[in-house]
């Protein structure tokens, strides 16, 4: 989530109005919604389920310190995504699922799963799905899958590409999965190589996988299709477990050869990116400069070195964004300092590194415009870092 629309925006715009009306036609006609792949209602994985591998629900600790809760309740909350009713307790309720649903149909263009008696994709948020969810569009029908498959949705966000796809997918792996049997990863066309690359790498690490592709024009039918879903306080609070991030981060740390090191200090820039843009950035890398920190900014053709330099880093600075899903791969006891502009404040890796062991910081700038760009003022900054290379509560 980048910029914020209003409803006014967000109903007065002629995609939405579009929607309305195919949903008043084709959606209401099932021959219709069959031929243009049109499928506007929602049901529960635990619904559509023909077999239940986990269904388990439980108090999952936040593992936050009292300072940390007021900020995640108080300043976080409004921003975090699918925010639910958590009001600072220690603890959140959670529900984590596994389960298969038999003579299923994945859609390309929507990535979801559309399970035939239901007439509905399968979602968390049942009812009616979100327009970007069903889209009304001819769709190439392709060879039937056999077995069990597991579809990996369309994302052109690293964060979600780690967390929300690959993190849950290690765990069932590790935990539930039978050893070699059959299962064949599902992957549309991204912007993100590195989903690709994930699934390659998970082939050689677990005997009987394999990854074919769905083009986003097409759909395929498939004898067992495999969800897994965990639900917490809200979107941004997605895992339960350590034991799956380290496990992802030793296949890529064994697969790009990397020997273990430390003592590196990142100022993690965010380069160009017209989102969430530091405009005193360069000011504020001096004052880091001085204590030894180096510039890194991530590309798509430097994965490898991120992952390197993460894991690598003592101490890690950036501003809230999706390649700070690279603390995946650092290790426990690293710090993190995130920053973040007034108006725009997640607790998405605050969560991420109380839960893989890492010494999590924060510091709020100004307001951000509407595409959050923003400054942080330098004594604060200067401030906050020298309590911080103390090792001094901030």
């Amino acid at each position: 989530m980048a910029r914020v629309k209003s409803g006014f925006r967000k109903r007065f715009n002629i995609r939405y109005w579009r929607w309305q009306a195919t949903h008043a036609t084709i959606g209401k006609i099932g021959v219709l919604r069959r031929r243009f792949s049109f499928y506007p209602k929602a049901v529960h994985p635990a619904k559509a389920a023909t077999q239940i591998l986990e269904d388990r629900s439980f108090d999952l600790p936040t593992l936050f310190i009292p300072e940390e809760t007021a900020f995640v309740r108080d300043k976080c909350w409004p921003y975090d995504t699918l925010a639910g009713d958590w009001a600072g307790e220690p603890t959140a309720k959670a529900r984590q699922i596994a389960v298969t649903i038999r003579d299923a149909e994945l859609l390309g263009h929507v990535g979801l799963i559309m399970t035939p008696p239901h007439q509905a994709v399968v979602m968390l948020q049942e009812g009616t799905a979100n327009w970007n969810f069903a889209k009304a569009r001819t769709l190439r029908q392709d060879p039937p899958i056999a077995g069990r498959c597991h579809f990996l949705p369309r994302t052109d966000n690293y964060y979600h590409a780690l967390f929300h796809d690959l993190v849950p997918l290690v765990d069932y792996l590790e935990r539930l999965h039978p050893r070699g049997m059959p299962l064949t990863l599902v992957c549309t066309p991204a912007r993100l190589a590195i989903l690709r690359q994930a699934c390659a790498l998970l082939e050689k690490a677990y005997p009987g996988l394999r990854t074919v592709e769905l083009a986003e024009n097409a759909k395929v039918p498939v004898e067992e299709a495999l969800w897994l879903s965990f639900e917490a306080g809200n979107a941004e609070w997605n895992f339960a477990d350590a034991a799956p991030v380290h496990r992802m981060a030793e296949i890529f740390r064994d697969h790009y050869g990397l020997p273990g090191g430390s003592g590196r200090r990142l100022f993690f820039s965010r380069g160009g990116s017209k989102i969430r843009r530091l405009l005193n950035e360069d000011a504020l890398f001096e004052i880091a400069k001085a204590h030894g920190f180096e510039r890194f900014e991530a590309r798509a053709d430097n994965h490898a070195e991120q992952v390197r330099s993460f894991s690598e880093a003592d101490i890690v600075i950036g501003v809230h964004g999706a390649g700070l899903g690279n603390l995946a791969f650092c290790r426990p006891g690293t710090k993190m300092l995130e920053i973040f502009p007034e108006n725009f404040t997640k607790s998405t890796y605050l969560w991420v590194s109380r839960h893989i062991g890492l010494d999590y910081h924060w510091v709020v700038g100004g307001p951000g415009d509407y595409d959050q760009a923003f400054s942080l003022d330098e004594t604060i900054f200067r401030q906050k870092l020298e309590a911080l290379l103390r090792h001094e509560p901030t």
